[in-house]
């Protein structure tokens, strides 16, 4: 029997390499894990969150799918759950600033993870931008419609890479793609902001000109 996940996690999963030791940061109820047991060669797991409600579910789901010794469950915050032979740390549906905050202040725990899967919730682009501060660079990225909403899923691997504003904005490999679905967000990001250009009170004038200045740089890409 094979678990079903959303269009987002398949996404997540596609990301994530064969022979992988991954750590799911806030698994919820583990399903990403289960799948990846399912459909990727020598994968082990763990499987971790703050809470234990989720876990409670995450443990029985594991149960249901046969399994419980592959995928070990983990209570506690953030990373530090992680173990040494963990190479891939994947976080999905959080906040931008909380993912940064999970990583960027634990980056002891992280001397052989090679490979950041993330796809926050907002806030890619300071994102992109502080992850790439603590030694990772952006390798593959996509754009997913999930339930009227995208979202980016960004693969990091530890190296160096120099961006442009623009790249942290957008992403270096969603501008370098140009997958349909790039085309369909950098639209309704114009709309977005021309609606808040029109509501926004004259007396804001910093901001309106940053406004100006985005959506000048989402209608080159247009």
């Amino acid at each position: 029997m094979k678990v079903k996940i959303n269009n987002r996690l398949e996404c997540v999963a596609s990301f994530v390499e064969e022979d992988s030791y991954i750590i799911d940061v806030g698994c919820d109820h583990a399903l990403l894990d289960i799948y990846l047991l399912q459909n990727k060669k020598n994968i082990k797991a763990i499987a971790s969150d703050i809470k234990e409600g989720p876990l409670v579910q995450a443990k029985e789901n594991i149960k249901k799918y046969q399994l419980t010794k592959k995928i070990e469950v983990k209570l506690g915050n953030g990373i530090e759950t992680i173990n040494e032979n963990v190479d891939t740390i994947i976080i999905s549906g959080m906040g931008g600033l909380n993912i940064i905050g999970i990583l960027k202040y634990k980056t002891d725990l992280m001397k052989n993870v090679e490979t950041l899967i993330l796809s926050p919730n907002n806030d890619a682009d300071k994102l992109r931008k502080e992850i790439s501060k603590i030694g990772y660079y952006i390798e593959d990225e996509s754009l997913v419609l999930e339930k009227g909403f995208f979202y980016p899923v960004i693969c990091f691997k530890k190296g160096k890479k120099k961006y442009k504003r623009e790249d942290y904005l957008f992403g270096p490999i969603l501008i370098q793609k140009k997958e349909p679905e790039f085309f369909k967000y950098m639209k309704r990001q114009v709309e977005q902001k021309e609606k808040l250009l029109e509501i926004l009170p004259k007396k804001y004038i910093c901001r309106r000109i940053e406004l100006k200045k985005e959506l000048k740089v989402l209608k080159k890409y247009l």
